[in-house]
């Protein structure tokens, strides 16, 4: 029956703003599923106190990192907007690229910060990147051939269709609706400290631990859990 309506929604039976819905609507059921999944396979290989996790994985893997996606391809399929199903204090290292800016801004990052918080060890490190956004809002001013319009092409970072300074920035906002927030170092910061991490700065590229194709154009961000709490942290809500 489920298969049946799914089918209908490309008909004209639906507007263009009631297919895109009824499409979102079934993402959700398919995450839904795979975090269904993706618990129970943390029971049947007794995964539930993790020493590094690569958190929003795709298919690329991270040797010694549990590798969890919301869709199938690293390790663990999980729907990383709930509480994160790990033991508290457990994790040395959460690592993150470019997945952060696909979650919504504040609450539900906010929620998800609070759940690597949670689940790190003491002094535990947390370690991510995201799409800088300082470099295409300064670039911008300059004309299309400044240095960022020409990492745009170059890199192959945005459509071919995307011709005009504006269709970048746009883009890179929004990457057809899959961006939820954009980033720079005072906002991650921000966020950061407001949950509760500490020792909080921007740093350079990585070769041991971040990809090489995320070198140009990213912003990375390290944060630490501090040695002791003062209070206990709250899990992030389902």
């Amino acid at each position: 029956m489920m298969k049946k309506f799914f089918k209908m929604i490309r008909s004209r039976f639906f507007s263009p703003g009631e297919r895109v819905a009824l499409l979102l609507l079934k993402t959700e059921f398919r995450i839904s599923r795979y975090h269904r999944n993706g618990l129970r396979k943390i029971r049947k290989m007794s995964w539930s106190r993790p020493k590094k996790i690569n958190l929003g994985s795709g298919s690329i893997r991270k040797d010694g990192y549990l590798n969890i996606d919301m869709f199938p391809g690293g390790d663990l399929t999980l729907d990383i907007r709930r509480r994160l199903p790990f033991e508290s204090d457990c994790c040395e290292q959460i690592f993150s690229e470019h997945c952060l800016e696909h979650i919504d801004y504040p609450s539900t990052i906010s929620n998800l910060l609070r759940e690597c918080l949670r689940i790190l060890e003491p002094n535990g490190i947390l370690r991510f990147s995201v799409p800088g956004t300082e470099w295409p809002l300064t670039d911008y001013a300059k004309g299309p051939d400044a240095p960022y319009f020409r990492a745009c092409d170059e890199h192959a970072w945005h459509p071919k269709n995307c011709t005009t300074r504006m269709e970048h920035i746009n883009y890179h906002f929004r990457q057809k609706n899959e961006h939820r927030f954009a980033y720079d170092e005072e906002t991650a910061t921000k966020l950061l400290k407001t949950v509760g991490f500490t020792d909080i700065r921007s740093v350079e590229f990585d070769p041991s631990i971040d990809s090489k194709h995320r070198e140009i154009g990213s912003l990375f961000m390290v944060a630490r859990k501090p040695a002791e709490q003062g209070h206990s942290i709250e899990p992030g809500r389902d």
